[in-house]
């Protein structure tokens, strides 16, 4: 089977390689994302609008972590206006590299960061993929935020969390009542 070829001028091409790229990493993933948000909760899925006053963070991170409200109001805070909505809450990445949970990257991979992506998890199953390129600040320093307030008001029956992600044209990473958090390393095809 030939290998296929893109050709197309300018900055289109590196725009289309680099999402084929995306594309054939997370297909080349070794794996299985979880399959419901009780793998890291210990909860079944909501079938209704039911909050979650907690999520966890866990897979690839140097130590499995639950963070609620007060816990979250704790670290530093940051702001993102997405549309007319100003989110407050916690960078991503800022919670990914506090001492409290910690990324695990392969040092034997270079970027490791570029094969590392993070599967965000609603109470009610719904899931929305960040990788961790797009985020760090070396790389494609893209907000990603663990909102706790919106316009000031707290979430209430939205959760504890909402991940809010900057510069999406549509907001369907935009996951409300967050559970969980899990981080993944893709890993080479067996080729």
């Amino acid at each position: 089977m030939r290998p296929l070829s893109l050709e197309a001028p300018g900055s289109t091409a590196r725009r289309l390689l680099g999402i084929a790229a995306i594309v054939a990493l997370l297909a080349g993933c070794a794996g299985t994302p979880p399959t419901a948000p009780a793998a890291a909760t210990g909860h079944g899925p909501s079938t209704s609008d039911e909050a979650s006053p907690a999520f966890t963070v866990s897979g690839a991170v140097l130590k499995r972590a639950r963070f609620d409200l007060a816990e979250l109001r704790a670290m530093p805070a940051t702001t993102l206006t997405v549309g007319a909505d100003t989110y407050t809450g916690v960078s991503l990445w800022s919670l990914l590299n506090d001492p409290a949970v910690g990324l695990q990257a392969d040092a034997r991979v270079r970027n490791p960061l570029l094969s590392m992506y993070v599967v965000a998890i609603g109470s009610d199953g719904y899931r929305a993929v960040v990788s961790l390129g797009e985020i760090s600040p070396e790389f494609g320093n893209r907000t990603a935020l663990l909102a706790y307030a919106r316009n000031g008001t707290p979430l209430g029956r939205n959760g504890a969390a909402r991940l809010v992600v900057a510069g999406d044209q549509k907001p369907g990473r935009s996951v409300a009542r967050l559970a969980a958090i899990e981080v993944f390393a893709a890993q080479p095809s067996a080729r």
